[in-house]
């Protein structure tokens, strides 16, 4: 009897010396429990490794590919686990930490602005009261709602401004050939919400403004100069975005109509509300959060630079299925998953669109990834957005953002590789103007 109870007694003392232990050192996985996201976010857990997402089956380093993505289903979007069955792969790498992400400037003024972001019925993001415009931060930092989720997206990007140059747009078929090449140059100016370039908060005369887009073909010659220059309002549901396109052709420039959003670009994959994921004013979608996962996407920092010393793709870059799909690194984040449904007669059915989590987010988008199903409700295409950083001394300078759509109702795919300069110090009128349109165009 004495034997059994000294038994008990060291069993339940070693209980409590490991219930001690975890207490002390909350980021140590007890079994198979994984933290939560809102743990992970708040610094009360250490961030899950891919290990202890798949109880050990899974990696860093390994190769995920058709015959073993199913170890990592749950951690794929839809079109991504297509994509792996038809012959991506993907190379797991560990998640950097949310200190190495972006520019430290930023996350001080997300913390400075804490709680004190106020939405209207419209989701347009204000401060502290309706009708003060958002000094810049991420405006919910832990979003609730679908509405919260895209006002980080539209009031809270990371990046005053950046330049894309050079930008190709390469055209791959089902089979993989690369069959035509666009050459474009990019330009984005934030004009409110600004955290790192000069004026912050907001640029003197343009405080109704929310961003100032333009975008221009550079080769083949027969479309050089094809452009167009857009302005985003900040408030959305009060004044439409506005925009005009240049024509070489016919040396005209013409107003863009609003229905422009449902086009392709250039014959491609991408309409032009695909753009930075999702670019159409969201006031015109039903957003629903479905919920906060873990999912593994294109790490934001990459294994060698994917631009060489030219400003071309670089050769170490490999490739599967022909052009289809480029081997990049990816890593596990946590997202928020919003389901975007239209409000009017559109080509797509419903988004789902992935928006990683605060503290760990860092492209000029915001949004990271997006499945896209037809009218009939069957997925028709997948976007990835693939980031990673050429120059990293603790604020980023020049970076690499690529866009890549996949109609995997086609098999046809459109791949955009980006050199990318983020916080350029544009002027508003002389560099991303109706102007400077005709001037790059011409």
């Amino acid at each position: 009897m004495k034997t059994a109870k000294i038994i008990k007694i060291g069993n339940l003392a070693i209980v409590l010396i490991a219930f001690l232990f975890a207490l002390i050192l909350p980021g140590v996985l007890i079994g198979a429990e994984i933290p939560s996201i809102k743990d992970v976010v708040e610094g009360k857990a250490s961030f899950p490794t891919i290990e202890d997402l798949t109880g050990g089956k899974v990696k860093f380093g390994d190769l995920i590919d058709k015959n073993n993505v199913d170890l990592v289903k749950e951690y794929l979007t839809a079109a991504t686990y297509v994509n792996v069955k038809r012959g991506m792969v993907l190379r797991i790498v560990p998640q950097l930490s949310f200190e190495q992400l972006y520019p430290e400037t930023f996350r001080k003024v997300t913390e400075k602005n804490r709680g004190k972001a106020v939405m209207d019925k419209n989701g347009v993001v204000y401060y502290e009261k309706i009708g003060t415009i958002w000094p810049g931060g991420l405006p919910f930092p832990w979003a609730t709602n679908g509405l919260e989720v895209m006002g980080n997206y539209t009031y809270g990007r990371i990046w005053d401004s950046y330049h894309s140059f050079p930008v190709y747009l390469w055209f791959v078929n089902a089979k993989g050939k690369l069959y035509k090449s666009v050459g474009q140059e990019h330009r984005y100016l934030k004009c409110t919400c600004r955290t790192t370039v000069p004026p912050l908060g907001a640029i003197p005369g343009y405080e109704n403004i929310s961003i100032k887009r333009l975008s221009v073909a550079v080769s083949p010659l027969e479309i050089k100069g094809l452009g167009q220059f857009t302005v985003r309002y900040y408030n959305q549901e009060k004044d439409y975005d506005t925009g005009f396109a240049y024509l070489p052709a016919f040396k005209r420039t013409i107003r863009i109509s609003t229905t422009t959003w449902q086009d392709n670009i250039a014959g491609s994959d991408l309409t032009y509300g695909d753009g930075d994921i999702f670019q159409e004013p969201y006031v015109d979608w039903d957003l629903n959060l479905k919920e906060k996962k873990y999912i593994l996407l294109p790490s934001p920092v990459h294994s060698f630079p994917i631009f060489d010393k030219k400003r071309k793709i670089n050769d170490k870059l490999q490739f599967t299925v022909g052009k289809k799909y480029p081997c990049v690194d990816w890593a596990i984040l946590p997202v928020d998953v919003v389901e975007a449904i239209p409000k009017f007669s559109h080509v797509y059915g419903k988004r789902v669109v992935y928006s990683p989590i605060y503290p760990y987010l860092f492209s000029s988008s915001g949004l990271q990834s997006s499945d896209l199903y037809d009218r009939q409700m069957k997925l028709w295409k997948g976007i990835i957005i693939g980031n990673s950083r050429r120059v990293y001394d603790g604020t980023p300078q020049t970076e690499y953002d690529a866009f890549w759509v996949y109609d995997l109702q086609t098999g046809h795919s459109s791949l955009m590789w980006n050199h990318q300069e983020v916080n350029v110090p544009w002027n508003p009128e002389q560099d991303i103007s109706l102007g400077a349109l005709l001037k790059v165009g011409r």
